[in-house]
């Protein structure tokens, strides 16, 4: 599948410092996937390393017409993973 990255994930990268490759690589290999309720969208996890730590970081995508578009990657805590699973918001893929 095609991966395009959107000009909002291009701003974050910039912005968090994150490497350019994250993104996909995230998306390739996740160690988490799950489906934002909320907003329709899919969601990768991957822990990387990120500000001389590893953390779990969170790619946001959409799939349209067979090409995966990135939205936006940002670090995310195991805490609230588990608030947006308790909660409902995201469901496990």
């Amino acid at each position: 599948m095609k991966i395009i990255l959107r000009p909002h994930l291009k701003i974050r990268l910039e912005q968090r410092r994150i490497p350019q490759e994250s993104p996909e690589l995230i998306v390739k290999d996740p160690e988490k996937r799950f489906f934002d309720t909320e907003t329709g969208r899919e969601i990768a996890i991957k822990k990387l390393e990120y500000n001389e730590k590893i953390r779990s970081m969170v790619v946001v995508y959409d799939i349209i017409e067979g090409e995966i578009q990135i939205i936006t990657i940002h670090p995310v805590s195991e805490q609230e993973i588990q608030n947006k699973l308790n909660r409902g918001r995201w469901i496990k893929r």
